[in-house]
């Protein structure tokens, strides 16, 4: 069993004026292959295995019906009534990955000896350890300034 989006280009005759139009539906298919049979009125036609997409990060899709309407829950996405769940496509957002740490510095206080302090570079940010890190209103403490000045 499958789903087919069938397309189909078709002429007719309005008042005179011959216009085309492009009709798009889903069809449900015992068998593995889609057979048609044309009318005189098609200019060209196409057919294409279909699927419905389904975006969520951690909930599996999942089909119910209610009053012969067919859904995909939690998105409540309506539904062809004879859709299995091989013909969703469930797609997993990528989750964002944390900063890694790139490198660690280490410096010993100078007003008290065997006290150390630690510069973390996150991405392109620096932090200290230090107390004199927060009191900055840049947030540049003398242990980040002399790691700016190595890094450049």
């Amino acid at each position: 069993m499958a789903l087919y989006e069938i397309i189909e280009v078709k002429k007719a005759n309005i008042m005179g004026h011959e216009h085309t139009f492009k009709n798009k539906t889903i069809k449900h298919v015992e068998g593995t292959t889609y057979g048609f049979k044309p009318s005189p009125n098609l200019i060209s036609s196409a057919a294409r295995l279909f699927k419905y997409e389904y975006e969520h990060s951690y909930l599996p899709p999942t089909l119910i019906e209610i009053k012969g309407q067919t859904f995909i829950v939690p998105t409540w996405q309506k539904v062809h009534p004879k859709t299995t769940l091989n013909d969703i496509e469930w797609i997993k957002p990528e989750k964002p990955q944390p900063p890694k740490e790139k490198n660690q510095w280490k410096f010993e206080s100078s007003s008290d000896p065997g006290s150390f302090y630690f510069v973390k570079q996150s991405g392109n940010k620096l932090t200290c350890t230090c107390s004199g890190f927060f009191r900055a209103k840049d947030r540049r403490c003398k242990h980040i300034k002399e790691v700016e000045q190595r890094l450049s």
